[in-house]
């Protein structure tokens, strides 16, 4: 059963199947740093949700979390955003929205996805297929002024 908390972050035990609400974004980036501590090398975590949810928002956190310098904005541009995570483990931020689901293995993706490194990507459903190799799925949802955060450890 899926429960609905208010986000307290002082009491976030698991991320297993939960739905998290929060009202601002600073609720939103502190979500994303608590639930950077369950994630270890390898992992890839789908970021789901429409233009403006918060998933950069949720990934500023994550990032804040692994202590690095600076503010993670939008990979948009770039695509591809590199980061320090615990020593040689990097934290990739993709955002594959500006990508045709076509064109997106062809720019060698892999690389970054097999690298036993912890990827974040926005817009995952360009990447037709990776839904079998990823371990979290994370969807954002704006109700109103709200933003409704499902997490989900897929394996």
């Amino acid at each position: 059963m899926i429960k609905n908390k208010k986000l307290n972050i002082w009491d976030i035990n698991t991320f297993k199947k939960n739905i998290f609400i929060t009202t601002t974004p600073k609720q939103t980036r502190n979500l994303g740093e608590k639930f950077a501590v369950v994630l270890k090398k390898g992992d890839i975590v789908l970021l789901k949700g429409g233009l403006g949810s918060g998933k950069t928002t949720f990934t500023q956190g994550v990032v804040r979390a692994f202590r690095n310098k600076g503010f993670a904005n939008s990979a948009s541009f770039t695509l591809v955003n590199e980061y320090n995570a615990n020593g040689a483990t990097r934290l990739f931020h993709m955002d594959l929205y500006r990508l045709q689901p076509s064109n997106v293995w062809d720019i060698g993706i892999e690389e970054y996805l097999y690298s036993d490194n912890i990827s974040l990507i926005e817009w995952p459903d360009r990447l037709v297929g990776i839904e079998n190799y990823s371990q979290w799925n994370i969807e954002i949802e704006n109700i109103g002024l709200e933003r409704k955060i499902k997490i989900d450890k897929i394996k």
